[in-house]
């Protein structure tokens, strides 16, 4: 079922059936809102009409008060006050910062209430009957991690609370005693932690739930958390999903959690141009109609450059003519860069001389940061022109007051989030500017890409004051950032971890066949971070040339480059010390080494004994340079045991020769003398027999003495000893 849609002119919200309880409108124009935007108009009848409804508006169109007003007016309505444990509404809400600002709305309603104490006051006969008095509505209680949950029990049950305003997990640890965030998360020693916590608040009289940035819920997980607290309300409820942009998993929630809705969508139309820019302006638009949305082109090198041009001509000036401090969000696409640049931009000589008041803003804050950011911002003087630097935690649903541009110097990584971004300027009928830094070449595409999704882009040229090339610019304030950023370490190790964490963001876009890695000028990147030396990262890898070609290291002494954190730097120095001693070591290792190699290709004693100093010095866990130790010793073991044997051999053909000498002398003695020859030959048998045994005993006495001295027994040794007495 749709609703018709709203008229562009909504009119004034006396037109409003039924009307609104007079105290409200009256807090309704004190805010300065005369005219109902068209979400207000077309849903809050249908709220208040008992009909459930999923409201889909472009980002600052009113979405707040078109739930905030109907909750009131139910509450007003009621037959019977709820009881003091009993809650009539609850707001859910993806983000701290969403739900403080939307409780903040709520307490600015419920601080105007009249007080009931005058319906209690005696009528006279002649006076006509009272008018029935309303309940007043109790507090709103707001339900957010970083409050103490005891704390947000006791106020409840001290005071009650007809409307809790919270985020998911907090409302499902009040409301039910657990949260499904906390059980899927795992503990000390693997065990699954739960809440041991008794759920609080009675919800049966339950009258409206309302889910801000519906989408957003889901993309942030809490799918689970919502079906919980579905399940636990009860049926008979008025259900009210509130988004910037609809989905498949919206659509299932919408199944799930409501009961015959009626869609609203209000959509933007522009202005019809004239000439050929007509057809391109004219039609629907996702975007607020007074916001400028555009973009630049310029390098990667240059993209600082030209953000610090844009915040001095968009400083102290507008559009018409008028003077005065701007406000400025500027977006980065991962934590580690919005921290890195606030810290190094915060000390850049060029920008505090004009006198900007820089914050940041991301998710990996603490919560206390995060309001107190929040706060600190939103309550700037409007004589000082603000930055916040932030990620996208500050895209969704934050309603920050006057802000005037939004530069995003990182393009989001999902798409969706383009036009949440540039919605957090022109808001409730105040106009505003967006501009995206997009690289030459084939980023140029994402033009062509968001008018396909109804976000219109337009170019904008930011040219020199001072008549200076963005290069030189560029150079410039590298130049500032590096002298800042050699005055601590910290912020060198901060650089580098946020240009690795770019690089790895930039790889996840999900408009990839635009937004590709390798077209990515790294180099220009990294010099975009001001950073002091080039990080080895696999990203690198194969562009050597062109860094040794485009990127020259900065002059640093890296043992001398210091931490300005005191502890750090003495860590720091201890860890350097350890490391010089260690290189110590190694160098002195390699010199035994080197020393115990030579003197295995001389066999020498000598070097054996130079190089055993140096062997005592090695430690129990040296096994792999011992092993070369032992395998250079049995290297010269053998040359010597090849000597022995080659001594031995050549002993042994020296005996072999002289026995054939003496052999060849007994025959001839035997040819010249026939008579002796019986009797010398039983001589010889003899002789030989006593020969046989000498050499037998004299092998087992030298294979003794060689096992003695660990040598090798030496085969046929014995045979130089034999001497052949009485055959000559």
């Amino acid at each position: 079922m749709s609703a018709p849609a709203a008229p562009s002119y909504a009119g004034p919200w006396s037109r409003l059936k039924p009307a609104l309880t007079p105290w409200v409108a009256d807090v309704v124009r004190d805010m300065g809102f005369e005219q109902m935007t068209p979400v207000q108009a077309s849903s809050i009848p249908l709220f208040m009409q008992h009909k459930d409804v999923v409201v889909e508006a472009v980002t600052g169109s009113g979405k707040t008060l078109a739930f905030v007003i109907p909750v009131l007016e139910k509450l007003l309505r009621r037959d019977h006050p709820l009881g003091k444990r009993e809650v009539g509404a609850i707001v859910i809400a993806p983000t701290r910062e969403l739900a403080i600002q939307i409780h903040a709305v709520f307490q600015q309603f419920l601080d105007a209430q009249p007080s009931a104490s005058s319906a209690d006051e005696p009528s006279t006969s002649t006076s006509p009957p009272p008018a029935p008095t309303t309940p007043a509505i109790a507090p709103a209680l707001l339900l957010i991690g970083g409050n103490s949950l005891q704390d947000d029990k006791k106020a409840f049950f001290e005071t009650g609370a007809d409307i809790l305003v919270g985020t998911p997990g907090r409302l499902e640890e009040f409301l039910l005693g657990s949260s499904s965030v906390a059980m899927s998360k795992k503990g000390k020693g693997g065990q699954v932690r739960r809440s041991t916590g008794v759920g609080v608040g009675d919800t049966k009289a339950l009258d409206i739930l309302v889910m801000d940035e519906a989408d957003r819920l889901l993309d942030l997980g809490f799918t689970p958390t919502l079906t919980r607290l579905l399940d636990h309300f009860p049926k008979q409820r008025r259900t009210g999903l509130f988004s910037a942009t609809m989905s498949d998993a919206l659509g299932q929630l919408v199944r799930v959690g409501l009961r015959n809705p009626v869609r609203v969508v209000v959509k933007v139309e522009a202005k019809a141009a004239k000439g050929k820019e007509k057809a391109e302006a004219a039609g629907d638009r996702k975007i607020p109609t007074l916001l400028q949305n555009g973009f630049v082109v310029c390098t990667p090198a240059e993209r600082l450059a030209m953000l610090f041009r844009i915040l001095r001509q968009e400083a102290f000036t507008t559009d018409e003519g008028e003077t005065g401090a701007r406000k400025f969000i500027i977006y980065f696409s991962t934590c580690a860069a919005v921290d890195y640049f606030f810290k190094v931009l915060s000390a850049t000589p060029s920008l505090a001389k004009a006198g900007f008041s820089l914050h940041s803003l991301h998710g990996q804050q603490s919560p206390t940061r995060r309001s107190s950011t929040f706060t600190a911002f939103t309550a700037l003087p409007p004589t000082t022109p603000g930055v916040l630097l932030c990620t996208d935690v500050a895209a969704r649903g934050l309603d920050l007051p006057d802000v005037d541009v939004v530069v995003q110097v990182d393009p989001p990584v999902d798409p969706r989030a383009f036009g949440h971004r540039v919605g957090r300027t022109a808001r409730a009928g105040r106009s505003g500017k967006a501009v995206v830094l997009l690289n030459q070449g084939r980023e140029e595409g994402y033009i062509d890409f968001l008018a396909v999704r109804k976000v219109p882009l337009q170019r904008f040229e930011y040219e020199s004051e001072a008549g200076t090339s963005l290069a030189e610019e560029a150079e410039t304030l590298r130049g500032e950032m590096h002298k800042v950023i050699r005055k601590d370490r910290d912020l060198h190790d901060r650089g580098v971890k946020a240009f690795v964490s770019s690089i790895r963001s930039y790889s996840k876009h999900e408009a990839s066949y635009l937004f590709r890695l390798p077209d990515l000028d790294l180099v220009g990147l990294a010099q975009s971070f001001a950073l002091l030396r080039m990080p080895k990262v696999a990203e690198l890898k194969g562009k050597e040339k062109e860094i040794a070609a485009r990127w020259k290291d900065e002059d640093v002494d890296w043992d001398a480059y210091a931490y300005a954190d005191k502890a750090r730097e003495k860590q720091r120095k201890a860890d350097l010390k350890a490391q010089q001693e260690k290189r110590a070591e190694q160098e002195s290792r390699k010199r035994a080494r080197a020393a115990a190699a030579a003197s295995a290709e001389d066999g020498t004693d000598v070097a054996d004994g130079e190089a055993e100093p140096e062997a005592k010095k090695f430690k129990k866990g040296d096994n792999k340079d011992k092993n070369k130790a032992w395998s250079a010793q049995e290297d010269a073991e053998a040359k010597k045991a090849a000597r022995r044997a080659k001594r031995v051999a050549k002993a042994k053909a020296k005996h072999a020769a002289e026995a054939e000498g003496r052999a060849r002398a007994v025959g001839a003695a035997a040819d010249d003398d026939d008579e002796g020859a019986e009797a010398e030959a039983r001589d010889w048998k003899e002789e030989l027999a006593r020969a046989k045994r000498e050499k037998r005993e004299q092998r087992h006495a030298s294979g003794a003495t060689s096992r003695d001295r660990g040598a090798p027994p030496t085969h046929g040794g014995g045979l130089a000893g034999v001497a052949f007495e009485g055959l000559d």
